[in-house]
């Protein structure tokens, strides 16, 4: 019989959600990949010595310690309000991490709060685009949930939704990549009427431009009138 894990540990399960740990990993296995097993220098030789100085180090960022350094709060409370409109679960499982594991809540808010920014940024320019990447997002989520869970305990249930909600992301990707399509083909078309535009009417809009220019360039040689002087006895009228 397995003993049960305690609760909060599922909130631990929101680093999962980071692309922290996924770079973290990627790191130390390349890190590993460059590094010689059995690397050994022979006894009877010498590394080689050079005179030169040796070169400066480049100074490295600790990431680890940026991340763990509490966001700003206006920056907190906007990815807080957002996981509360679009993924409450998401919030309520950030109010646990805060509680229990500050330093994992606030590399977990700092993710949520560049996803926050980057479809906001989207949704300026795009709001039918931007729904598609909320909704994919959402999914997201709500997959790496599931799979924290089945970590835990395995389940018919538990195993039934998550496939239901990798049905959905993928017909979500679909979506996205038809709408990206569909709005490639109006950007195309628009590039298609500007280049029959330039073709049609080529010798007009040269000719225009060089009477443009020609005049401007005319206008600036003209010396500008200079001001007769009085002579003397002349009376103001």
């Amino acid at each position: 019989m397995q003993l049960a894990r305690p609760k909060t540990w599922l909130a631990v399960t929101l680093v999962m959600m980071s692309a922290l740990v996924i770079r973290a990993i990627a790191d130390d296995n390349s890190s590993k990949a460059n590094t010689p097993s059995d690397a050994k220098t022979p006894a009877d030789k010498k590394p080689a010595t050079s005179d030169k100085a040796p070169a400066k180090k480049p100074v490295v960022v600790d990431a680890a310690k940026y991340d763990a350094e509490p966001i700003a709060p206006k920056r907190e409370a906007a990815a807080i309000k957002f996981a509360q409109q679009h993924h409450s679960e998401l919030a309520e499982l950030l109010s646990r991490l805060k509680a229990s594991h500050p330093e994992q809540y606030t590399k977990a808010l700092r993710e949520l709060d560049k996803t926050r920014e980057r479809l906001e940024k989207t949704k300026d320019n795009d709001a039918d685009r931007y729904a598609i990447l909320l909704r994919e997002w959402q999914l997201d989520s709500r997959v790496r949930l599931l799979a924290a869970r089945l970590t835990m305990s395995t389940s018919e249930e538990l195993e039934t939704e998550l496939r239901q909600v990798l049905t959905e992301r993928h017909d979500v990707r679909l979506q996205l990549l038809t709408y990206d399509r569909e709005k490639s083909k109006t950007r195309l078309q628009k590039f298609d009427e500007q280049i029959a535009e330039h073709v049609q009417n080529r010798v007009t809009n040269i000719d225009r431009e060089f009477d443009r220019i020609k005049k401007s360039a005319e206008t600036r040689k003209k010396p500008a009138a200079k001001p007769v002087p009085k002579r003397i006895g002349d009376k103001d009228k």
